[in-house]
């Protein structure tokens, strides 16, 4: 069994060439309304956009919980030397039996297209195969949610599994459907040395 707790005695800052990852703390809380009350980053969550402060703030809360109960490890991406979050970029689901996370990232609108979820991705898949010991990471994506894809496989993930109208999305009041990618560490560092995997 993976023994994780060296990962929670303190948070893991990450840095990258542009950006800098750190603990998501109460003064985010705008900046997290911001990105998750828009209609287009909750397109394909299958969940209403943010409408309060509120809602915010205890999300805030929920991502400082699932640190401390080390349930997973939910990154604030910000770019370096400023304090404006811009999105996010989690593990969750860590399942130490079998050595595997599933990995997660959301940016405000604004900055989509320009390479920050691949740059944030790589180095929380580089934490989590190095230093926290990984096996292998899930992403899960609805299918017709081209962006995502096209991140995950620039980082290496193969798609596994195709679910069929698995979840209910309140938002358009239909069922969807969801496409399961992996990452195995053999192949994250393959592909980090320049082979095939």
């Amino acid at each position: 069994m993976l023994d994780l707790s060296p990962v929670f005695a303190t948070f893991p800052l990450l840095e990258t060439e542009r950006f800098r990852l750190r603990q998501i703390t109460p003064d985010d809380a705008a900046d997290i309304f911001h990105i998750l009350s828009s209609p287009q980053v909750h397109q394909h969550l299958g969940r209403q956009p943010m409408t309060s402060m509120e809602e915010a703030e205890r999300r805030v809360q929920a991502y400082r919980a699932t640190f401390d109960r080390h349930e997973g490890i939910p990154w604030a991406i910000t770019r370096r030397g400023e304090r404006p979050v811009i999105g996010t970029v989690v593990f969750w689901h860590l399942n130490p039996d079998h050595y595997r996370a599933e990995l997660g990232y959301l940016l405000a609108p604004e900055w989509w297209g320009q390479g920050i979820a691949t740059e944030a991705a790589q180095a929380v898949l580089a934490f989590g195969f190095t230093t926290m010991g990984l096996h292998s990471v899930e992403a899960q994506t609805a299918p017709e949610n081209i962006a995502s894809r096209r991140v995950l496989e620039k980082l290496g993930f193969v798609q596994e599994g195709y679910f069929r109208e698995n979840f209910y999305d309140p938002v358009t009041q239909q069922f969807g459907d969801t496409v399961v990618y992996s990452l195995l560490k053999a192949a994250w560092l393959a592909g980090r040395q320049g082979q095939c995997p």
